[in-house]
């Protein structure tokens, strides 16, 4: 092997038509990738869109390969980055003039809470659990539902927060342990609260069974507002 064989260096042993494969390869990959990271949806993006994740999960390979590998042409890989940095431009516009494409690649925020209640559907269609949602409300400084009006989970999947003026009774978001957990909140006289939804009523006896919101069966007593306890 000849050291420093420009030819070798940024072609290799490839004709220049090979780059025409090379772009097609790389624009099919990555369209492969963006379906596949929108498919996984927002939970396993962290603070990133799936686009920006795609984006970065390219960069990373194709920067990387030329590092170490001596039979990987340096002007393939400067195609493939020119490439994924033009697309990413492209994107750009296309998302800024026409939001129907940057709902399809970036989605768009959902509504997990509303007034205290869980949306149950949309949290089954964003594949989260209640614990998963109550960990994040505890993040944001949440004791129960009662204390948000509104959670949205963001494109970059994080959950924003929305909270009432004046705060009222709700389910309990903290953890239950049988030892060494966080004291019991004072509880909501006369008020329960929906085990699945947080849904909070006056029940007495001549009430439904099931909750009207998610038809769950169980009920629990709802607890105070941190101010009013």
């Amino acid at each position: 092997m000849i050291e420093f064989d420009l030819q070798r260096i940024f072609l290799g042993d490839k004709p220049l038509w090979f780059l025409l494969e090379v772009a097609f390869r790389t624009i099919v990959i990555f369209g492969y990738t963006l379906v596949l990271l929108r498919w996984m949806g927002k939970r396993g993006m962290g603070n990133l869109t799936p686009f920006e994740f795609a984006i970065i999960i390219a960069l990373g390979s194709a920067v990387g390969d030329p590092m170490f590998y001596d039979d990987v042409p340096l002007l393939h890989t400067m195609l493939v980055i020119a490439l994924i940095v033009g697309m990413q431009q492209l994107l750009s516009v296309m998302t800024e003039k026409h939001p129907r494409i940057e709902r399809a690649l970036m989605s768009s925020p959902r509504l997990l809470v509303y007034q205290g209640t869980i949306n149950c559907d949309n949290l089954h269609c964003e594949e989260l659990s209640c614990e998963d949602l109550f960990q994040a409300l505890r993040e944001q400084g949440v004791r129960q539902l009662g204390e948000v009006e509104l959670a949205f989970l963001e494109p970059s999947g994080k959950l924003s927060v929305l909270r009432f003026a004046s705060p009222r009774a709700g389910l309990s978001v903290l953890p239950t342990s049988p030892d060494g957990g966080p004291p019991d909140p004072d509880p909501a006289p006369g008020l329960q609260s929906c085990r699945r939804c947080g849904l909070t009523r006056r029940r007495g006896g001549a009430t439904e069974p099931s909750c009207p919101s998610c038809h769950a069966m169980e009920w629990t007593t709802s607890v105070m507002p941190a101010d009013k306890e």
